[in-house]
């Protein structure tokens, strides 16, 4: 590659220094734009040019926005631009776009020059292309989650943020794309009749061909298991989406040979247009699965997707949203009273997740912890809620009320994540509360896998100053056998033995018995689901401790809890 005019950015003086200057910033082994005060491109090295495709020419006096990929936002934008003008200087990760329209990760450092007048005349951009770093891709990739481990391909999550920036920079060209959704079609009899080693050996056979000969301005993608997904863009007609279709199938279908054995696989596809079937990325996505489902059905080939094919799948565009709200913490948390059975007066709160979505109000956590959990998103969502909580508990006793204590659920997914003790360790020093404050409840059915993992994690999260509480007691498998093995200050009794207490004399002998025994061993029973006065005065007769529900209170907003209970109780 040719060096780069120097002669638009003021080196020193000199010939000699202003060679130097050229082979140092053209052999270093990250990218460097020079601006000036107007952001304007003044210089680029050559590994800018390596990593984002265009040349000095083409980017000479434009802005650094023609790199932006749109998966940031404009406020992302404008804080950056607020803290290099304050301090001089900015670092982070960005996501920027390059000629042919690659999504790339970028570790970015920008420096701003000033005159001897403390004024700003340039802007130094410094920049590595985290995907292709050599150096770190395993490491690093395998952190992120923008790979496949398997094929090495993109996965979902870059593809969702492909997508982002197709939509973006679709409005800026007003040119069309397509999102098409492929699944193999015969691969779980190649697995069954050779083994799942072979079939992963298939899976990285037929990636490597896929991404071998992909068009430029496209995408493939491995979305889940045998299921791919491929993006192509500037596209002005269905014939074009077709031709790359055909490429893909033909690469599919032919023959491959794996430990001297032939296999032929076929696909079947799922398209939809940009702009003609929709205009945001869970629609386009949903749609274009929706149209996959439907061809492989019928056993076609390929559909385009039709109104007429009914409604997307709820479920997928639910997936979408639910990450979109992670990202933008959609979630309010609600409070449950509890309350003391001996004095009637409130000893702590159960915090309970609501969805506050943007145009469907407040979703149930019974419509969507499901598809967190089955999704993996749980993780996320488990680390906002214990979060908010503890910055609620916080702001509480910064106003004086004292003597307040907060329980929160663990998932059962949550609860098998190897960093959870460490991350609720972090959130509980961020934000300076008091763990003797805090409460976790798990079920029953988190804990039967791995009693002695279980019984580890458990100590680890008591002596971070945590009570530990089961949910739903009597419900599981080895109940009696939990309060022996497991450091456990609390039970909580399940609702359907409340609900029924007072009309069967069995349930009632099996809640005196858990109430005698957790009596004798220190631990602290709660009754939940209280709605009537004879259940609550069933529960004091049997020695509950505390107790919940709708005869006491709802679960509430925040405004409505200090209102109603924390306004008068100091």
């Amino acid at each position: 590659m040719t060096m780069v005019n120097l002669e638009v950015f003021q080196f020193p003086s000199n010939n000699l220094n202003k060679q130097l200057a050229n082979v140092a910033m053209n052999y270093v082994n990250e990218a460097i734009m020079i601006t000036n005060k107007h952001n304007q491109i003044m210089y680029v090295n050559n590994k800018f040019e390596q990593i984002t495709g265009y040349t000095f020419r083409e980017v000479r006096g434009k802005t650094p926005k023609t790199l932006q990929s749109g998966i940031q936002g404009l406020s992302f934008y404008e804080k950056m631009k607020r803290i290099v003008k304050n301090t001089g200087k900015w670092q982070g990760e960005i996501w920027n776009r390059t000629k042919n329209g690659e999504i790339y990760l970028q570790s970015l450092s920008i420096i701003a020059v000033k005159n001897t007048f403390d004024q700003i005349e340039h802007f130094i951009g410094i920049f590595s292309d985290l995907f292709h770093n050599k150096s770190i891709e395993n490491e690093y990739l395998h952190q992120t989650h923008y790979f496949d481990r398997l094929t090495t391909l993109p996965n979902r999550a870059l593809f969702e943020k492909r997508v982002v920036s197709s939509l973006k920079l679709s409005e800026q060209t007003n040119e069309n794309f397509a999102i098409i959704f492929f699944q193999l079609d015969n691969f779980t009899s190649v697995n069954e009749k050779y083994g799942y080693i072979y079939g992963d050996i298939l899976l990285k056979r037929i990636a490597l061909r896929l991404n071998s000969h992909l068009p430029e301005h496209s995408m493939v993608t491995r979305w889940n298991g045998t299921e791919f997904t491929s993006i192509i863009e500037s596209i002005s007609n269905e014939e074009e989406v077709i031709h790359h279709i055909n490429q893909l199938q033909r690469q599919i279908s032919t023959p491959v040979l794996v430990n001297g054995i032939e296999v032929c696989l076929q696909a079947n596809f799922g398209i939809c247009m940009y702009r003609k079937d929709g205009k945001t990325v869970s629609d386009l996505l949903s749609k274009a699965n929706t149209a996959l489902e439907i061809a492989r059905r019928e056993k076609k080939p390929y559909l385009f997707y039709h109104p007429k094919m009914g409604k997307p799948n709820n479920f997928f565009i639910m997936e979408l949203e639910l990450k979109k709200a992670i990202k933008e913490e959609q979630f309010e948390l609600y409070y449950q009273p509890l309350i003391s059975v001996s004095s009637s007066k409130l000893v702590g709160f159960e915090a309970l997740i609501r969805w506050n979505h943007p145009t469907e109000g407040l979703i149930s956590p019974v419509k969507f912890i499901p598809l967190a959990e089955q999704t993996g998103l749980i993780q996320d969502i488990g680390n906002i809620v214990f979060k908010k909580a503890c910055m609620q508990l916080r702001k509480w006793k910064d106003k004086g009320f004292n003597n307040i204590n907060i329980s929160v659920n663990i998932s059962m997914n949550q609860f098998r994540n190897q960093l959870l003790v460490e991350n609720i360790r972090e959130i509980l020093q961020e934000t300076n509360v008091n763990p003797y404050d805090i409460g976790i409840e798990l079920t029953e059915s988190s804990l039967i896998d791995n009693m002695e993992e279980t019984t580890l994690k458990l100590h680890e999260l008591k002596n971070l100053g945590l009570s530990i509480a089961i949910d739903d007691f009597g419900t599981g498998y080895s109940s009696l056998g939990y309060l022996i093995d497991f450091p456990i200050q609390r039970i909580k009794i399940d609702r359907t033995f409340t609900k029924v207490i007072g009309k069967n004399e069995k349930i009632k002998a099996i809640v005196s018995a858990i109430n005698t025994m957790a009596e004798t061993m220190d631990i602290e029973v709660v009754a939940e689901g209280i709605e009537t006065e004879e259940q609550f005065y069933l529960m004091q007769k049997l020695n509950c401790n505390v107790v919940q529900g709708f005869l006491f209170d709802k679960p509430l907003p925040i405004e409505e809890v200090e209102r109603k209970w924390l306004i008068f109780r100091e």
